[in-house]
């Protein structure tokens, strides 16, 4: 028995603190087997799987753990008796022929067994196992104390069991504690209060950029890496949080990385006690927040310009909640509304707003929040003395960092100036728009007017042509002289009126296109048999046509219009000269047509004016005319997609090009 609890003694001493159970469990289990000529022992291990209990034999071999289970599972329900009196922690012993269950008796005398010892492994309150003691050489009783002891070394294996579960769960929180410090900002340190030594988390390597190596050998870094700024603060802080001055200790500094550049840390720490209350050391993390220093900087300097911008802009700079009440407004709403920004917070804009536009601003706001698309209002607001002006404000969401809209920026200016400069202009563009219509009824009843009396003038110098062969030869001479300027100086006129009316048409928009697919060369035959058969002298425009004819989509009366004036000038202006030419070309995706006379060309200086209205060349003071021909022929290709080009040169001629393109019906 002495022998057995020396053994017993050493062995659960080698249990508890062997690193591997499995070595201790095959150290004790040989040595005992050995000492008490126990023929064998089998440690059973608990399972449980849908709600059943089961045991199954752990087998202890060199080549696996004692955690490896036995392909074999045996019910606690054939053996029932074996787990009521094992759960209760109790040990079961006896000889194999006093068994009274059947199966366990027949179980065991298959193999030989004819006494056992069963002794319960409890992991905490857990019952885990437990070990089978059998003897096969005799039939032999199991002593009290040698059964207490047994029971007791179970129950050793069992604390052994327990301590190395919870090892094996204080392993894990570790590791995964030194996951999130590995993988987060935070440095851990701890301060002991007796040595005046600091342990540093290996966070602190890449805090401040030094080696583990240097970390640990130099005793002052801590000290040496605050800030000089801040370091005297600190040290009165941890002074008084240790003698217990101070509640909390916590702020933030200033610390110098291995490679010069400050960072910004947050530090906080906890204060530990001896039984006797007495203060022994001062555990605490330090965070990085460089990052959110910076970005409070950015933050506060964005916003410095802003209130800077917001303050010193003559705009009112506001913001506004959901509901339209102000919680911002920018100085200078005092000098445009009246209004301090103190008397407007809380205020909404909508009780300010003019009842006319009242109902619009309320649609208007809540359109804007469904689309939330940057939009400029124009609005009447009611200032402090009652007056309305005119404000324009453009309004912007503001929104948080999830992107919903929690507010509403707004710039607002005073355009009162603006709209009553655009009601002066719509007022005056009325007046003007009535003037030019009483003109060009004036035009239109002027020119239908003098067409009358015109035409009569004109018909009476033709009837005095008539009676001319009645009168001798020098009388007729000198009464055919008369009629011919009669006559001429009524085509003028006519003229001048025609060119009048058009240009009155034109400049009161009320001339519409008609456009129609024209066969352009035979247009051009009709328009020079018509008006230009019977020049003076003879004289005759020359006409060229290049490329493949297409035909032409355009207004006919205007392009008539166009090209009399252009014909006409060119013979007007070349008298005793080279007849003009008419030159057509046929493009791919465009027609030009060109006159070209050889006559007296303009002034370089006059060049620019030539197509304004009642404008005429300093060299056309001999000759008749309105001014209004390139007016009207300019105008008139403008407003049927042309182009003009002019090329003209004094005492040599001139060149006009038009450009049109084939445009579709």
């Amino acid at each position: 028995m002495k022998n057995l609890l020396i053994n017993i003694s050493k062995v659960t001493n080698t249990v508890l603190k062997k690193h591997s159970i499995n070595d201790a469990l095959d150290l004790y289990l040989s040595d005992i087997a050995k000492e008490q000529q126990i023929d064998s022992y089998t440690i059973y291990k608990n399972k449980t799987k849908n709600g059943i209990i089961t045991f199954h034999s752990v087998n202890k071999r060199p080549d696996n753990e004692i955690n490896n289970p036995n392909q074999n599972d045996h019910n606690y329900d054939n053996f029932s008796e074996l787990y009521e009196i094992l759960s209760k922690n109790k040990s079961l012993h006896g000889l194999v022929r006093d068994n009274k269950n059947v199966i366990s008796k027949k179980y065991m005398e298959t193999k030989g067994i004819k006494s056992y010892l069963f002794t319960p492994i409890f992991s905490e309150t857990t019952f885990w196992g437990w070990i089978s003691y059998t003897i096969c050489k005799e039939e032999r009783k199991w002593q009290e104390e040698q059964i207490k002891t047994l029971h007791t070394v179970a129950k050793n294996i069992g604390d052994r069991l327990y301590k190395d579960k919870i090892n094996i769960k204080l392993k894990k929180t570790l590791e995964r504690f030194d996951f999130y410090m590995a993988g987060s900002n935070q440095a851990m340190w701890e301060w002991n209060i007796k040595t005046k030594k600091t342990t540093y988390s290996h966070n602190w390597e890449g805090m401040l950029g030094y080696t583990e190596e240097e970390i640990i050998q130099d005793k002052e870094l801590w000290q040496k890496s605050i800030h000089s700024e801040d370091m005297i603060q600190i040290a009165i802080d941890l002074e008084y949080f240790v003698t217990q001055k101070l509640n909390r200790y916590e702020g933030t500094s200033r610390m110098i990385h291995k490679d010069g550049h400050i960072i910004w840390i947050k530090y906080s720490g906890i204060l530990k006690k001896n039984k006797k209350g007495k203060p022994t050391k001062v555990i605490g993390t330090h965070t990085d927040i460089s990052e959110i220093k910076e970005k409070e900087n950015q933050l506060e300097l964005s916003e410095a310009k802003f209130r800077f911008i917001a303050e010193n802009t003559t705009d009112i700079i506001c913001q506004q909640k959901m509901d339209g009440s102000y919680y911002y407004i920018s100085n200078s709403s005092k000098e445009i509304i009246g209004y301090t920004p103190d008397e407007l917070i809380n205020k909404k804009i909508f009780d300010y707003i003019h009842p006319d536009d009242h109902t619009d601003m309320l649609n208007y706001y809540k359109a804007f929040l469904n689309c939330s698309k940057n939009k400029t209002v124009t609005y009447r607001f009611r200032k402090k003395d009652n007056a309305y002006i005119w404000l324009e404000t453009t309004l912007k969401t503001i929104l948080n960092h999830e992107n919903i809209i929690i507010g509403i920026q707004t710039s607002s200016r005073d355009v009162s100036d603006r709209i009553k400069a655009t009601e002066e202009i719509k007022i005056a563009f009325e007046k003007e728009k009535e003037l030019n219509e009483m003109k060009s009824r004036f035009i239109t009843m002027a020119s239908h007017q003098f067409r009358t009396p015109l035409t009569v003038i004109y018909s009476n110098a033709e009837l005095i042509e008539l009676k001319l062969d009645h009168f001798d030869k020098n009388t007729h001479q000198s009464l055919e002289k008369i009629t011919l300027r009669i006559k001429n100086e009524v085509d003028r006129m006519i003229e001048l009126m025609n060119n009048i009316l058009i240009f009155g048409k034109y400049e009161s928009e009320k001339i519409q296109k008609t456009i129609k697919v024209l066969d352009f060369n035979t247009f051009i035959n009709s328009l020079l048999n018509l008006y230009f058969n019977n020049q003076h002298h003879k004289r005759k425009i020359q006409v060229k046509i290049k490329g493949e004819k297409h035909f032409f989509i355009t207004d006919e009366i205007l392009m008539t219009h166009i090209l009399t004036n252009l014909i006409n000038n060119a013979f007007k202006y070349s008298k005793g000269k080279p007849d003009p030419l008419l030159l057509i070309t046929y493009l791919e995706k465009e027609l030009e047509i060109e006159v070209i006379d050889f006559g007296i060309g303009i002034p370089e200086n006059d060049i620019q004016y030539v197509f304004t209205s009642f404008f005429r060349a300093s060299n056309t003071t001999a000759i008749t005319g309105s001014g209004l021909g390139l007016a009207v022929v300019k105008q008139f290709t403008d407003f049927l997609n042309g182009k003009i080009e002019l090329k003209t040169q004094e005492n040599i001629g001139t060149r006009i090009k038009l450009i049109f393109p084939y445009e579709k019906k």
